[in-house]
């Protein structure tokens, strides 16, 4: 059963040894059950628009989809390295990522889910990320 919920999205990541981030909260919708559900939202700020849908598989595998101006897709997942698409303003990019932490712990009510992961092109690694996402009841 699809339900409305508050999602808290916190992240940071770290370039060429500058760290920056950000804080947004948004409406959006939990599908699912402890360890395979869905989050989807749609963005605000400079990707508003953009509609995102997080698949979360055994607790440990995320499918990140950015659908809009700048499509993407992301996949997440714990100790394996991924070749994915990721769009930006001046084009689209094949991107290495690699997850050093998958958790999540939610269920019907809410929880959070948080990982870290690198992003690579060619032989660098061009960021580190970290997010935590918390889910609510609206």
């Amino acid at each position: 059963m699809e339900k409305d919920v508050v999602i808290k999205i916190v992240d940071r990541h770290e370039l060429d040894g500058d760290t920056d981030g950000l804080e947004t909260t948004l409406i959006g919708k939990f599908e699912g059950d402890r360890d395979n559900y869905i989050l989807s939202y749609t963005e605000d700020g400079e990707l508003e628009g953009c509609n995102v849908r997080l698949k979360v598989e055994n607790g440990e595998c995320i499918t990140m989809t950015r659908s809009g101006l700048f499509e993407t897709e992301l996949i997440i997942e714990r100790g394996e390295r991924h070749n994915c698409s990721y769009s930006t303003p001046a084009g689209i990019l094949m991107l290495g990522v690699f997850a050093s932490r998958v958790e999540s712990d939610m269920d019907e009510n809410g929880g959070e889910l948080q990982f870290d992961y690198t992003l690579d092109l060619g032989a660098g690694v061009v960021s580190e990320n970290y997010l935590v996402i918390t889910v609510s009841e609206a």
